[in-house]
């Protein structure tokens, strides 16, 4: 007889692992508050234009090819995804442009035009990331967290002391560039980890690398395509998805998690149980006190968590084709060392840094013709820094609305056709993300690796958590290689017997 899996919530999180044990012969069943798939990432329509809500950004391809080949399907057959040139096109506080692509050659060109020794530096730059990458990738990325001692081992430590993980991703870039421009540019991914360049490790620099490495993408349809497909696989895999079916609370009894009760009061027994909620929220709302362990209110208020972000999504009534998908504007305030720039504690009123993306043009199906979808993300406190949307939401809108010329989106406002906008407080009581902190746990020294909460929970037998809270942390990506690692911890603690396991390979 299988073994039942129950996972809260249908992120892509909990799809993936959904989809990684169904495969392997769990009976898996997914409960979902919402209408649909997709967790933060499930999107929406204004009208007709269809937006995205979560990331825009999609690296390291073969990470999904690998998710769907491993379960004996193929990604093109739910998804198609495009490569983006170029990747994002930046714009610097005094007006300068850079755009980061893949073309490499292209890139040193452009890094010539700034000054004639970047081309050399950034050779230097990359050919020590090819090597950081097998360093790095695998046994930290890659790979099931492993107790603290685990990461002891003198050969991993002296492969990886080279690479200077000490160093803040300022210093690291500063190293090698000695331009603030790049510096910030390629530094900026910092900021969706929930920490500043000058206070995040230098270890984060491959991520810059694994996007010149491998491209930046788009799936089709949007990232809701792509939460659908995951969803339609895991149910081609013989998996369940219940939505509009809200759960009130894990069932744990004598330290064991049996099961869930839904907020219809119906009960439903597991061998196991996945957490695909925000880990704040979920710790708060559907953890029994008792199976909170060490992460109690004290905890979970000394622990760091990132910004929140203010949204506009818009639905515009005019065509920007000659700009590229990915727009960001670096303002100098981000070259500010002290708080609240450091570390987003106050809402910037006079020169915010912002990102659009302009999906229209590579995706054509969300906007009608001769339209345009626009996504726009200003970062801003979470919750805890009391921020008065009420009194603060109309005039931020109109702050940033009056800056999109600074990235080439003139006359904006006049083509609006239809209008979303989201602030922290959206953030925390529409999709239940605790402080709005989008960006989930931050990445200090404090809160990485195996200091992050575990998949596997420490206090409640049979209970697992996935999503940007857990190790390796927060992004789409890192995600998906949690769900590998959540699924080898539920192989290690359920397995099924082995003439079930050989029948079904």
């Amino acid at each position: 007889m299988s073994k039942t899996v129950l996972i809260v919530g249908a992120g892509p999180g909990g799809l993936a692992t959904g989809m990684r044990l169904a495969a392997q012969g769990y009976r898996v069943e997914v409960f979902e508050a919402e209408e649909r798939v997709g967790g933060r990432m499930r999107g929406f329509e204004l009208g007709s234009y269809g937006f995205d809500t979560g990331p825009t950004i999609l690296q390291v391809p073969h990470v999904y090819e690998q998710l769907f080949a491993e379960c004996g399907l193929q990604l093109d057959e739910y998804v198609n995804l495009r490569q983006l040139r170029p990747n994002t096109r930046l714009r610097f506080w005094d007006h300068s442009q850079l755009e980061l692509t893949s073309d490499l050659e292209a890139f040193k060109t452009q890094l010539a035009s700034m000054r004639p020794d970047l081309p050399a530096a950034f050779e230097r730059w990359y050919a020590e990331h090819i090597r950081k990458n097998v360093v790095g990738y695998a046994p930290y990325l890659g790979t099931p967290v492993r107790p603290i001692l685990g990461y002891l081992n003198p050969r991993e430590i002296a492969a990886a002391l080279p690479f200077r993980p000490w160093e803040s991703l300022y210093d690291h870039y500063w190293r090698f560039f000695r331009d603030e421009r790049l510096v910030y540019g390629l530094s900026y991914p910092s900021k969706y980890l929930g920490m500043h360049p000058t206070a995040c490790s230098s270890i984060f620099s491959l991520v810059s690398w694994l996007e010149f490495a491998y491209g930046i993408w788009h799936p089709e349809g949007g990232f809701r395509a792509l939460a659908q497909a995951l969803g339609r696989a895991l149910i081609d895999l013989g998996g369940h998805i219940h939505l509009n079916c809200p759960v009130r609370q894990v069932w744990v009894q004598q330290g064991h998690a049996c099961g869930l009760e839904l907020v219809n009061g119906e009960r439903l027994a597991a061998d196991a149980v996945i957490i695909n909620a925000d880990f704040g929220h979920a710790l708060r709302t559907l953890v029994p006190p008792a199976a909170r362990g060490r992460y109690d209110e004290a905890r979970l208020g000394r622990m760091q968590f990132s910004c929140s972000t203010f949204m506009l999504y818009l639905g515009v009534e005019k065509r920007w084709d000659h700009l590229p998908h990915h727009n960001l504007y670096l303002s100098a305030h981000i070259r500010r060392k002290e708080r609240p720039f450091v570390d987003d504690s106050a809402l910037d009123e006079q020169d915010p840094s912002f990102y659009v993306c302009n999906a229209t043009p590579i995706d054509p199906a969300n906007a009608p013709a001769g339209h345009s979808t626009l996504f726009v993300l200003v970062p801003i406190p979470n919750t805890s820094h009391g921020v008065n949307w009420a009194e603060k939401r109309e005039p931020y809108r109109r702050l940033v609305l009056d800056r999109l010329h600074l990235l080439g989106f003139d006359d904006v406002e006049r083509h609006i056709r239809e209008e979303a906008c989201y602030t922290a407080e959206t953030w925390r009581d529409d999709f239940r993300v605790h402080l709005g902190a989008v960006f989930n746990l931050g990445h200090n020294w404090k809160q990485l690796g195996p200091l992050r909460p575990p998949i596997r929970s420490d206090v409640a037998q049979g209970l697992y958590w996935i999503g940007g809270a857990v190790h390796p942390g927060s992004g789409l990506l890192t995600i998906l290689e949690a769900a590998r690692s959540a699924a080898h911890f539920i192989g290690q603690d359920l397995p099924l017997v082995q003439a079930q396991a050989a029948s079904l390979a």
